[in-house]
């Protein structure tokens, strides 16, 4: 034979020949069809490697924006995608990584492989490689090749059927009999559509599945914060439970891809697993967001002009703005103060008989002038309007110039305190 020699036994065991000897090429083709039976094994190299250039992009945008919460969305948006599209076109990433490594000279193209009881060399220009059966962890056959997986070089060995003959075949069989699989089992067209029918409903309902979890995840978000968080601005912290939900959409993405190519009508998957997995990653990306809580104890800065009994705990959330909506009123400073959870029974009579409180429906209008629009109330609330600055309560300054306002509001049926705090010019 040209490609394969059997020799007597007898004579091997004095000149330690082969068994059997064969030729194997490897090519792009080859290459692309080996993919195709260890996908696992080389999609996770693709991510991988996928996963540390992502990384330095990210690291790089985070440079030019100098702001992570935009980084770590295009992260994550990015990962998704190139474990979406290694996954669907594996065998294409798998061939032109392998003539990447062709060019550079890295591939072991033309194979010689000898067969002994126990092991087997395996032979190029590059290397050769003593092999013992036992360190052979997968044989698959094709209906043209064997696949012999070697995980100690992390390699794949291809052994084309045309190379073999008949008897290095049955040995190949028997030598691997534990760990064969033979990968292109025929099935009954029976069985081929009674399973088709099932993929396909199963489909259908993955597919309602995708577009609900967006509402069930919107309704458990909604929920979360009405037993957490049910007024302040820190709701935004519990956006990740969106997050929760992505794995559903992106397995739509992935069987849609996958029965797609198998002839099966799952676009509808492929679309709307795309679209819920952008929502959920939008909606979820709000929880990066920064808030404005801060310890309550802050609040110690603001008692004096607040001049009420303040409850000993509570959300207290601070924002420092600049300016606000009045260009008359500068270094603007918004507190509020949520008191969800506690009794404020005694802070409501503090304010209800203080001198310093006024009720909005009886508020002169020419203090008006202190509260912003958006801060005034048309319901029963309490106002305080301090001027720190001559230490005076609810009256206009008797002089034009700059004065230091605060303007506090307090809803007893909210438990809602809100304290604007403003440098303000005043023209009498």
């Amino acid at each position: 034979m040209n490609n394969e020699k059997k020799i007597d036994r007898k004579k091997e065991k004095n000149s330690q020949k082969y068994l059997y000897a064969c030729k194997s090429v490897v090519n792009h083709s080859e290459y692309q069809t080996m993919a195709k039976y260890f996908p696992n094994r080389i999609y996770w190299v693709f991510v991988t490697r996928g996963m540390f250039l992502n990384i330095i992009f990210s690291a790089l945008l985070t440079i030019l924006t100098k702001t992570w919460i935009i980084s770590l969305t295009f992260f994550i948006l990015y990962q998704i995608y190139l474990m979406i599209i290694y996954y669907v076109r594996l065998e294409h990433f798998a061939g032109k990584a392998f003539d990447s490594r062709n060019k550079k000279g890295l591939e072991n193209i033309d194979l010689g492989l000898e067969f002994y009881d126990t092991y087997f060399i395996r032979k190029s220009e590059k290397e050769t490689l003593t092999i013992n059966y036992s360190e052979i962890s997968k044989f698959v056959e094709t209906d043209t090749n064997f696949y012999l997986e070697y995980p100690l070089k992390n390699i794949i060995i291809i052994i084309q059927k045309n190379n073999c003959s008949l008897e290095l075949k049955n040995f190949l069989r028997e030598i691997f009999k534990d760990h064969s699989h033979y990968a292109e089992e025929k099935h009954s067209d029976a069985k081929k559509k009674h399973n088709s029918k099932y993929i396909q409903n199963g489909m259908i309902i993955l597919f309602i599945i995708t577009i609900a979890c967006f509402l069930v995840a919107a309704y458990s978000f909604a929920l979360m914060n009405k037993l957490i968080f049910p007024n302040s601005f820190s709701f935004i912290k519990n956006a990740w439970i969106f997050w929760c939900f992505l794995p559903i959409p992106i397995l739509s993405i992935i069987l849609g891809f996958k029965y797609k190519k198998a002839g099966y009508q799952c676009t509808k998957n492929i679309v709307g697993g795309f679209i819920i997995s952008i929502f959920l990653l939008i909606y979820g990306s709000f929880c990066l967001f920064p808030t404005f809580s801060v310890d309550y104890s802050e609040i110690d800065t603001y008692r004096d002009a607040v001049d009420a009994n303040l409850p000993s705990n509570g959300e207290l959330e601070i924002q420092k703005l600049g300016t606000y909506l009045d260009e008359d009123k500068t270094e603007y400073t918004i507190v509020r103060v949520f008191y969800d959870k506690e009794d404020v029974t005694e802070l409501f009579n503090s304010i209800k008989n203080n001198n310093h409180w006024i009720l909005s429906t009886k508020l002169k209008s020419e203090l008006k002038i202190f509260i912003p629009i958006t801060f005034q109330s048309s319901t029963d609330t309490y106002y305080s309007i301090y001027n720190s600055t001559t230490n005076e309560y609810n009256i206009l300054p008797n002089n034009s110039g700059d004065y230091e306002i605060y303007v506090t509001k307090y809803d007893n049926f909210n438990k809602y305190l809100e304290i604007h705090k403003f440098k303000y010019t005043y023209n009498k």
